[in-house]
Protein backbone atom coordinates (compact mmCIF):
# COMPACT_ATOMS: atom_id res chain seq x y z
CA UNK A 1 0.00 0.00 0.00
CA UNK A 2 1.46 3.04 -0.91
CA UNK A 3 1.52 6.05 1.86
CA UNK A 4 -0.82 7.89 -0.24
CA UNK A 5 -3.35 6.01 -0.50
CA UNK A 6 -2.65 4.95 3.05
CA UNK A 7 -3.94 8.54 3.99
CA UNK A 8 -6.78 9.22 1.86
CA UNK A 9 -9.94 9.66 4.05
CA UNK A 10 -12.57 7.84 3.13
CA UNK A 11 -14.95 9.98 0.48
CA UNK A 12 -18.12 9.86 2.79
CA UNK A 13 -16.28 10.94 6.12
CA UNK A 14 -15.05 13.93 3.48
CA UNK A 15 -18.18 14.94 3.17
CA UNK A 16 -19.67 14.96 6.23
CA UNK A 17 -16.29 17.41 7.40
CA UNK A 18 -17.68 19.82 4.68
CA UNK A 19 -21.03 19.53 5.16
CA UNK A 20 -21.68 19.78 8.86
CA UNK A 21 -20.14 22.98 9.86
CA UNK A 22 -22.84 24.50 7.25
CA UNK A 23 -25.27 21.94 8.56
CA UNK A 24 -24.95 23.06 11.97
CA UNK A 25 -24.33 26.97 11.08
CA UNK A 26 -27.92 26.57 9.59
CA UNK A 27 -29.36 24.74 12.47
CA UNK A 28 -28.33 27.40 14.88
CA UNK A 29 -30.04 29.88 13.09
CA UNK A 30 -33.23 27.81 12.83
CA UNK A 31 -33.14 26.91 16.25
CA UNK A 32 -32.95 29.92 17.92
CA UNK A 33 -35.49 31.64 16.19
CA UNK A 34 -38.25 33.23 18.33
CA UNK A 35 -41.40 32.58 16.75
CA UNK A 36 -42.72 34.33 19.69
CA UNK A 37 -41.53 36.15 22.57
CA UNK A 38 -39.15 33.50 24.45
CA UNK A 39 -40.87 31.03 22.24
CA UNK A 40 -37.83 29.34 19.80
CA UNK A 41 -37.79 26.62 17.25
CA UNK A 42 -35.96 24.57 19.69
CA UNK A 43 -36.91 20.65 18.33
CA UNK A 44 -35.18 21.71 15.66
CA UNK A 45 -31.76 21.23 17.98
CA UNK A 46 -32.58 17.90 17.93
CA UNK A 47 -32.45 17.71 14.20
CA UNK A 48 -29.42 15.64 12.92
CA UNK A 49 -27.27 15.20 9.50
CA UNK A 50 -27.03 11.64 7.91
CA UNK A 51 -24.52 11.75 4.81
CA UNK A 52 -26.17 8.80 2.57
CA UNK A 53 -25.44 8.52 -1.01
CA UNK A 54 -28.92 6.91 -1.65
CA UNK A 55 -30.71 10.51 -1.23
CA UNK A 56 -29.29 11.27 -4.56
CA UNK A 57 -31.97 9.38 -6.93
CA UNK A 58 -31.94 12.25 -9.35
CA UNK A 59 -29.44 14.94 -11.05
CA UNK A 60 -30.85 17.63 -9.14
CA UNK A 61 -31.28 15.80 -5.82
CA UNK A 62 -29.10 16.50 -2.79
CA UNK A 63 -30.96 16.29 0.35
CA UNK A 64 -34.04 15.35 1.92
CA UNK A 65 -35.70 15.75 5.39
CA UNK A 66 -37.66 12.72 7.44
CA UNK A 67 -40.71 13.64 7.51
CA UNK A 68 -40.66 14.18 11.91
CA UNK A 69 -38.26 16.70 11.15
CA UNK A 70 -35.54 15.21 13.34
CA UNK A 71 -33.09 13.98 10.22
CA UNK A 72 -31.82 15.24 7.10
CA UNK A 73 -30.25 13.42 4.68
CA UNK A 74 -27.33 14.67 2.50
CA UNK A 75 -25.95 13.35 -0.62
CA UNK A 76 -21.73 13.40 -0.21
CA UNK A 77 -21.71 14.92 -3.52
CA UNK A 78 -23.04 18.57 -1.73
CA UNK A 79 -20.03 19.07 -0.77
CA UNK A 80 -18.83 19.63 -4.20
CA UNK A 81 -21.74 22.01 -4.42
CA UNK A 82 -20.30 26.40 -4.10
CA UNK A 83 -21.33 27.23 -0.72
CA UNK A 84 -24.23 29.72 -1.06
CA UNK A 85 -25.86 27.04 -2.94
CA UNK A 86 -24.89 24.26 -0.59
CA UNK A 87 -26.28 26.71 2.26
CA UNK A 88 -29.87 27.54 0.62
CA UNK A 89 -29.93 23.46 -0.08
CA UNK A 90 -29.73 22.90 3.58
CA UNK A 91 -31.80 26.32 4.46
CA UNK A 92 -34.53 24.82 2.26
CA UNK A 93 -34.42 21.36 4.00
CA UNK A 94 -34.82 23.10 7.59
CA UNK A 95 -37.52 25.12 6.22
CA UNK A 96 -39.29 21.53 6.11
CA UNK A 97 -37.78 20.60 9.33
CA UNK A 98 -39.57 23.48 10.96
CA UNK A 99 -42.64 21.92 9.27
CA UNK A 100 -42.46 18.86 10.17
CA UNK A 101 -41.57 19.18 13.89
CA UNK A 102 -44.19 21.78 14.48
CA UNK A 103 -47.47 20.56 12.15
CA UNK A 104 -49.54 22.92 11.24
CA UNK A 105 -48.24 25.41 13.57
CA UNK A 106 -47.41 27.50 10.35
CA UNK A 107 -49.17 29.78 7.42
CA UNK A 108 -48.86 30.65 4.63
CA UNK A 109 -51.07 32.53 1.97
CA UNK A 110 -49.12 33.17 -1.45
CA UNK A 111 -45.66 31.54 -2.79
CA UNK A 112 -43.30 34.02 -1.82
CA UNK A 113 -44.54 35.69 1.15
CA UNK A 114 -43.19 34.04 4.21
CA UNK A 115 -44.71 32.03 6.21
CA UNK A 116 -46.79 33.17 9.91
CA UNK A 117 -45.98 31.41 12.74
CA UNK A 118 -49.71 30.44 14.21
CA UNK A 119 -48.39 27.86 16.92
CA UNK A 120 -51.46 28.54 19.13
CA UNK A 121 -54.30 28.06 16.96
CA UNK A 122 -53.18 24.27 16.84
CA UNK A 123 -52.18 24.46 20.88
CA UNK A 124 -55.98 25.46 21.48
CA UNK A 125 -57.91 23.17 20.86
CA UNK A 126 -61.71 23.74 19.47
CA UNK A 127 -60.43 27.06 18.04
CA UNK A 128 -62.33 27.94 14.62
CA UNK A 129 -60.00 29.33 11.54
CA UNK A 130 -60.82 29.53 8.09
CA UNK A 131 -58.57 27.32 5.32
CA UNK A 132 -59.43 28.70 2.38
CA UNK A 133 -63.07 29.50 2.07
CA UNK A 134 -63.76 25.84 4.49
CA UNK A 135 -64.37 26.99 8.28
CA UNK A 136 -62.60 24.38 10.46
CA UNK A 137 -63.35 23.54 13.67
CA UNK A 138 -60.63 22.86 16.17
CA UNK A 139 -57.22 22.23 15.85
CA UNK A 140 -57.95 18.31 14.83
CA UNK A 141 -59.23 19.00 11.45
CA UNK A 142 -56.09 21.96 11.32
CA UNK A 143 -53.80 19.16 11.21
CA UNK A 144 -55.73 16.99 8.74
CA UNK A 145 -55.64 19.44 5.98
CA UNK A 146 -52.26 19.75 6.87
CA UNK A 147 -51.57 16.28 6.38
CA UNK A 148 -53.58 16.11 3.04
CA UNK A 149 -51.46 19.12 1.42
CA UNK A 150 -50.36 18.58 -2.04
CA UNK A 151 -46.57 18.15 -2.62
CA UNK A 152 -46.27 21.53 -3.93
CA UNK A 153 -47.72 23.37 -1.16
CA UNK A 154 -45.35 21.60 1.24
CA UNK A 155 -42.61 22.75 -0.50
CA UNK A 156 -43.55 26.58 -0.98
CA UNK A 157 -44.22 25.73 2.56
CA UNK A 158 -40.99 25.11 3.49
CA UNK A 159 -39.32 27.89 1.45
CA UNK A 160 -42.16 30.32 3.16
CA UNK A 161 -40.78 29.31 6.60
CA UNK A 162 -37.04 29.60 4.97
CA UNK A 163 -37.89 33.28 4.49
CA UNK A 164 -40.04 33.76 7.87
CA UNK A 165 -36.15 32.62 9.78
CA UNK A 166 -33.84 34.09 7.36
CA UNK A 167 -35.75 37.44 6.40
CA UNK A 168 -34.03 36.30 2.47
CA UNK A 169 -36.46 34.28 -0.20
CA UNK A 170 -34.99 31.43 -2.14
CA UNK A 171 -35.26 31.07 -5.91
CA UNK A 172 -34.40 28.21 -8.26
CA UNK A 173 -31.61 28.72 -10.37
CA UNK A 174 -29.44 27.03 -12.80
CA UNK A 175 -30.53 23.76 -15.43
CA UNK A 176 -31.19 21.30 -12.33
CA UNK A 177 -33.22 24.15 -10.66
CA UNK A 178 -31.52 23.99 -7.43
CA UNK A 179 -31.54 26.15 -3.95
CA UNK A 180 -30.43 29.56 -4.24
CA UNK A 181 -30.17 32.91 -2.49
CA UNK A 182 -29.69 35.28 -5.06
CA UNK A 183 -31.75 35.83 -7.85
CA UNK A 184 -33.21 32.36 -9.22
CA UNK A 185 -36.69 31.67 -10.20
CA UNK A 186 -39.73 31.14 -8.32
CA UNK A 187 -40.24 27.49 -7.42
CA UNK A 188 -42.25 26.35 -10.36
CA UNK A 189 -45.14 23.78 -9.62
CA UNK A 190 -43.82 19.93 -10.54
CA UNK A 191 -40.03 20.44 -9.30
CA UNK A 192 -39.28 17.27 -7.66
Amino acid sequence: MSSESASRVPADRWAVAILAPHFDAVRDVFSSFEVAPGQKLSRLRQTGLLVDPAIRDSERHYAGCRDDGRQIVMAPQAADLPVPTLVAIIAHEFGHAADFAYPANWTFKSRGESALWDGEAFELDGRDFKFGDEEVKGSSARRRLWGARHPDQVEWSADAIVKAVTGRSLGYCGRCMLQCFSGGKPRPAGLR
